[in-house]
C-alpha cells in the first residue's frame, strides 16, 4: 500500500486545485496578540529519548491512574509518576516503535515499522511477551478483558491474546491504493471494538472473535485522482453511551445513534487528527489548521478559531474548561471552550507537538513533543 504524509497531501491539494490566494494561506499563521487571562505552570518535564527524522510519528503518552506511560521512536519506554515526573522504570527495545503507547490488562504495548507487538508489565517494565501481525503499527494498541487489538497499515485488526500474545482473530478488509500514513487507533468498547479505515468507513467488531457487526461510511471517495479520492478515518472515534462521532480526511464528522445506527447529523470538515468532547461539544483540528467546536446534539457550529491556521495542529484535548493544541513550533495553545478565544500560550518544545496531550485532574496536561520532550503543565486563574 502506498502512504503520504497529511503535510505533503496538503499541498497536493492546494496545489492540483487551488487559487494562488489559498496556496498563500497555506504559509504558517504568525502568531497572534491575546489578552491572557490564565496562567500556565510546567509541573514538570523529562526526556523520554529521540525521534529522529521520524517527524510523522504521533507517539501519544497515556495517563494511567497516577502514571504516565510513554515511547520513543527508538524503542525507550518509560512509566513516570504523574505528579512529580519521576521515572519509575525504563526499558529499551532496540526497535524502531511507530505505535505507542497502549495501557491495558495490566500491559503497557507498543507497536513497530516491522509489525512487532511487544507488551511490557506495567509495574516493572518488563517484556512480558511479543508477537506479529501482518505490517507497520502507526497507532497504539489497546487491551481490555483479556484482549489486545492492534490495528495495520494494510488495513487489518488483530486481537490477540493478553497473556501470551497469541493471535485470537484478525479482520481484514480491501484499501485503497493511496492512504494518508496513519490509521485509526481502534477503541475497546464493553465487548465491541471501534476502529475506522483509509475506506472512508468505520466498524463495529466484536471484541471475543473479530466478527463484524456493521460498518457505515463517514465519506464517499470522490474526484479524478487518488489524492483527490481519499477519505481516511485517522481520527480515532468518540462514544458516549448512545452516540458514536467519527471523522474523515476530506469528508465529514457524523453523529451515530449507536442503538440504531442510524446518522444524527453530518458536517462537511477533512480532519486527520483526533478529536475531543466535553458535555457540550465536539472539538476537532481541521486539514487547514482551524480548530472547530460542534455542538454536539445538533452538530452545528458553535465556534471557529481560524488564528491558527497551517501551524501543523495535533488534536484538540480538552481540560477542565480549556481546549488544548499543540503546534509545528512547540507551542501550546490554550482556548477557551466556550467561544474559543485565546487565553494562554506555551513554549514547551522546540520542535513539533504532533501527538495529541492527554488531560489529567485539576486542569493538568501531559505533552510530548518531537524532540523526546515530556512535559506536565496546569492552568488556572490564579496559582
Amino acid at each position: 500500500m502506498k502512504h503520504v504524509a497529511p503535510l505533503l497531501v496538503a499541498a497536493l491539494v492546494l496545489a492540483g486545485c487551488a487559487s494562488d490566494s489559498r496556496i498563500e494561506r497555506a504559509a504558517p499563521t504568525p502568531l497572534a496578540e491575546f489578552k491572557v487571562e490564565a496562567e500556565v505552570k510546567e509541573l514538570w518535564r523529562t526526556h523520554i529519548g529521540f525521534w529522529g527524522d521520524a517527524s510523522y510519528l504521533r507517539l501519544v503518552p497515556v495517563l494511567d491512574g497516577d502514571t504516565v506511560y510513554a515511547a520513543d521512536a527508538r524503542g525507550r519506554v518509560g512509566a513516570f509518576t504523574a505528579d512529580s515526573g519521576r521515572r519509575l522504570w525504563k526499558t529499551r527495545l532496540k526497535l524502531d516503535v511507530t505505535g505507542a503507547t497502549g495501557v491495558g490488562a495490566d500491559l503497557v504495548v507498543v507497536g513497530t515499522e516491522k509489525g512487532d507487538v511487544i507488551a511490557l508489565d506495567k509495574a516493572t517494565g518488563n517484556e512480558a511477551w511479543r508477537a506479529r501481525v501482518s505490517s507497520e503499527v502507526l497507532a497504539p494498541p489497546t487491551a481490555q478483558a483479556g484482549v489486545v487489538v492492534v490495528q495495520t497499515v494494510d488495513g487489518k485488526v488483530f486481537g490477540l491474546s493478553a497473556k501470551d500474545g497469541k493471535r485470537l482473530w484478525s479482520h481484514s478488509r480491501g484499501e485503497p491504493g493511496l492512504s494518508l500514513r496513519g490509521t485509526s487507533a481502534p477503541l475497546i468498547v464493553g465487548e465491541h471494538v471501534l476502529t475506522g479505515f483509509a475506506s472512508g468507513k468505520i466498524a463495529v467488531l466484536q471484541l471475543r472473535d473479530g466478527r463484524l457487526l456493521w460498518e457505515l461510511p463517514v465519506a464517499q471517495p470522490r474526484g479524478r485522482n487518488e489524492i483527490e479520492r481519499l477519505v481516511d478515518v485517522d481520527a480515532a472515534p468518540l462514544v458516549t453511551p448512545d452516540m458514536l462521532f467519527a471523522a474523515s480526511y476530506q469528508g465529514k464528522v457524523i453523529a451515530v445513534n449507536v442503538g440504531t445506527g442510524r446518522i444524527v447529523w453530518s458536517r462537511d470538515v477533512s480532519t486527520y487528527n483526533g478529536m475531543d468532547m466535553d458535555r457540550n461539544n465536539i472539538y476537532l483540528s481541521d486539514e487547514h489548521g482551524q480548530v472547530l467546536a460542534l455542538d454536539r446534539r445538533s452538530g452545528a457550529s458553535v465556534w471557529r478559531q481560524e488564528k491558527l491556521r497551517a501551524r501543523m495542529l495535533s488534536a484538540p484535548t480538552v481540560v477542565g474548561g480549556y481546549v488544548a493544541v499543540g503546534d509545528f513550533e512547540g507551542y501550546v495553545h490554550w482556548l477557551a471552550a466556550d467561544d474559543g478565544r485565546f487565553v494562554a500560550r506555551s513554549k514547551v518544545s522546540d520542535a513539533p507537538i504532533l501527538a495529541k496531550a492527554v488531560a489529567g485532574g485539576a486542569g493538568a496536561l501531559y505533552v510530548a513533543g518531537q524532540d523526546g520532550v515530556l512535559s506536565a503543565l496546569r492552568i488556572g486563574a490564579n496559582f
